[in-house]
């Protein structure tokens, strides 16, 4: 039982934390001014038509009343480019790409143009069930399809790497494109399934309709669905119009004691938010949707609170409306508030609403005891969600326990004051680093690596090196730098491209060398570089290795263990540089899929003592019976050479032989 326990908290802890529910959170997230101005324009008109301060026939409510439909019409296509932008960019993809495939796919298959004898007219209603599956589905399938074809890089050198992303994604493009001719038609099938299974039952009662009514609308809400309109669309509904109570219909029924601020009973989901610490993503995003929620707009708590495919937040969005039902339908059928027909606007604010409905204050004290038990049942879901996603409530407990909040108070100025003069500096370097390295042209030099059984050269390891403005040639001081601003991406990514380059250029000549290139440690926990080494090398298989630090390993073992596995099936193999001079573990290494290990110069340098030699020699053991093919760098003497060669070092690299070269040299280098 406690194993599948810890399965299902698993399951549900991806499913918090995954790729397309972080994508879909920050889809309506970017979205929020368009909720605002919707709600603002939705307000103002009805509010000024209500409160007769405009006449119908102005230009004012006119222009109003057009911005309004506008905004509603176009929803479903926001939510589209929207859904399609933010799902594609965090499978590694282009943003506009993604959202233009999602948009031309939304237009063409979701029935949001319709076309009537020659003239175009648009139909929301019927569309917003396809806003968030066609976009999520168009995404995914771009990402997938993009994985598994063939990547034909090698026409694509000297290209810019910008054209070239876009020009790789053609065929998947249009491969998801065309099919999703036949995949919709399932998709409608299946929504009609189970439209078929939602039907209400026309003998059930009034009250049992509007219960069935509120279940449905609320998973179409929570599904991303405008539940109302959808309902209405699908389903007949005169019985809104019907006494659920006798003198009471079930439509003033439901907007007065069952909704309290909107779809899910959201004054009291609120109230909740605003019992949490300060600072939470839920309490800010409560008190921004105030105003909105005292006239029963509830969009900006769906979607960026969210609500909207959020599991935690599931349950009390189904059970808040179920509760009121229950009780305003006992208390009013039982006769122990009374109430009269009145003919409220789904706009009316709660309590304003029950002062109408309601023939004494009973009415009002229900709404108000409906609240509160609404915001009881909100208050642990959304403490969970808080905990769930909110990492500085979780360092504030953190140093309540520990007993740190006071000694933690009174150095933050100071830490504070340090961090701005520590990071001005920092960023002062990277922008000289920066500016340095635009100004000149960087290199790639290559030193040879000789085999100690057979004399011969067996490969080059690649080196950066940056010729300045002023022609002068060094070495690459700026990568600390870089690293620490976690600014290497580019570098990196331009070392394997002109790898690529300079192997080609070197097999045109029939010159076929295997190379080594030192890349960043987090290469190897980053899927997309992975990716971007497969689709370099795929046509060099086996004379490539990628060399790097065995700190990196540290992290994410597993995740790296994959990544080189991946590699190997490219023919790239990956080499453990530096060996001896960063958090060395026999350990961890003996359980990575790797055949080759560098030994540092620091490492030999320290064998001219007798401890030092000891290890170095106990270390040269251990490889060798481990069946590592071991590197020795650093070999600048004739005596360092001999003695390595004792210990059965199998590859030596140093100034010995020879500094590293040029390019361009590489294929005349001999041996003396």
């Amino acid at each position: 039982m406690k194993a599948k326990s810890l399965d299902f908290t698993a399951i549900f802890q991806s499913w918090i934390h995954s790729r397309y529910l972080l994508s879909l959170r920050e889809s309506f997230i970017a979205l929020l001014p368009y909720f605002v101005s919707s709600a603002l324009a939705i307000l103002l008109i009805n509010g000024a038509i209500n409160f007769s301060l405009t006449d119908s026939d102005s230009r004012i409510n006119q222009t109003v009343e057009q911005s309004a439909q506008l905004i509603l019409l176009l929803f479903p296509l926001m939510v589209t480019l929207s859904v399609g932008f933010h799902y594609s960019k965090n499978l590694g993809h282009s943003g506009i790409v993604g959202a233009i495939l999602a948009l031309l796919s939304f237009a063409v298959h979701s029935h949001f143009l319709v076309f009537n004898q020659g003239e175009i007219s648009l139909n929301p209603t019927g569309s917003s069930a396809y806003a968030v599956v066609i976009p999520s589905l168009t995404s995914a399938l771009l990402h997938y399809i993009s994985i598994f074809l063939p990547k034909n890089s090698r026409y694509l050198f000297g290209v810019s790497e910008f054209l070239k992303e876009k020009l790789l994604l053609v065929l998947p493009f249009s491969l998801v494109f065309f099919g999703l001719f036949f995949l919709i038609p399932i998709f409608d099938w299946l929504g009609i399934q189970i439209m078929l299974m939602l039907t209400p039952d026309p003998t059930s009662s009034v009250a049992e309709l509007m219960f069935e009514r509120m279940i449905t609308t609320h998973m179409f809400w929570f599904f991303g669905v405008h539940g109302d309109n959808m309902f209405t669309m699908l389903f007949e509904q005169s019985f809104l119009e019907q006494d659920i109570i006798p003198g009471l219909n079930a439509k003033t029924f439901y907007d007065t004691f069952v909704l309290l601020g909107g779809t899910g009973c959201f004054v009291g989901l609120i109230l909740a938010a605003l019992a949490l610490p300060k600072y939470t993503h839920e309490r800010n995003i409560a008190k921004l949707s105030i105003p909105f929620t005292i006239f029963n707009f509830c969009e900006i708590l769906l979607f960026a609170l969210p609500v909207f495919l959020n599991p935690i937040l599931l349950l009390p969005f189904i059970i808040a409306p179920c509760i009121n039902f229950l009780l305003a339908y006992l208390f009013l059928s039982s006769g122990w508030v009374g109430f009269e027909q009145a003919e409220i606007s789904w706009m009316t604010p709660t309590l304003i609403n029950g002062y109408q409905v309601g023939t004494d204050l009973g009415a009002i004290i229900l709404q108000l005891c409906l609240i509160l038990i609404n915001t009881l049942i909100y208050y642990p879901f959304l403490k969970w969600s808080a905990e769930k996603t909110n990492y500085h409530l979780a360092l504030q407990r953190l140093t309540e326990q520990l007993h740190l909040s006071e000694q933690y108070a009174a150095t933050s100025e100071r830490r504070f004051l340090n961090q701005q003069r520590v990071s001005k500096q920092s960023t002062k370097a990277l922008n000289s680093v920066l500016n340095e390295i635009a100004q000149g042209q960087l290199q790639l030099h290559y030193q040879p690596q000789v085999c100690l059984l057979t004399g011969k050269v067996q490969g080059f390891e690649a080196l950066l090196r940056l010729k300045t403005a002023q022609g002068k040639l060094i070495g690459p001081y700026f990568l600390d730098t870089l690293v620490a601003h976690q600014q290497t991406e580019l570098i990196d990514l331009w070392v394997m491209e002109q790898t690529a380059r300079d192997l080609l250029h070197w097999r045109k000549q029939g010159f076929v060398p295997i190379v080594s290139i030192n890349l960043n440690p987090n290469v190897l926990t980053q899927a997309e570089l992975v990716e971007k080494l497969c689709q370099l090398f795929t046509e060099f298989p086996n004379q490539v290795k990628v060399e790097i630090v065995e700190s990196s390993y540290l992290n994410d073992q597993a995740l790296v263990c994959e990544h080189i596995s991946k590699l190997k099936t490219y023919g790239i193999d990956t080499v453990i540089d530096d060996f001896g001079t960063g958090y060395s573990s026999l350990f961890m290494l003996a359980n990575l899929p790797v055949n080759q290990v560098k030994l540092d110069r620091q490492f030999l340098v320290q064998a001219q003592t007798d401890k030092g030699k000891l290890l170095y020699q106990h270390v040269v053991n251990i490889f060798i019976q481990m069946g590592y093919t071991i590197v020795a760098e650093g070999i600048e003497t004739e005596q360092e050479l001999n003695w390595i060669k004792s210990l059965g070092v199998q590859v030596a690299q140093g100034w010995y032989y020879a500094k590293a070269l040029p390019a361009k040299d590489i294929m005349e280098f001999k041996l003396n």
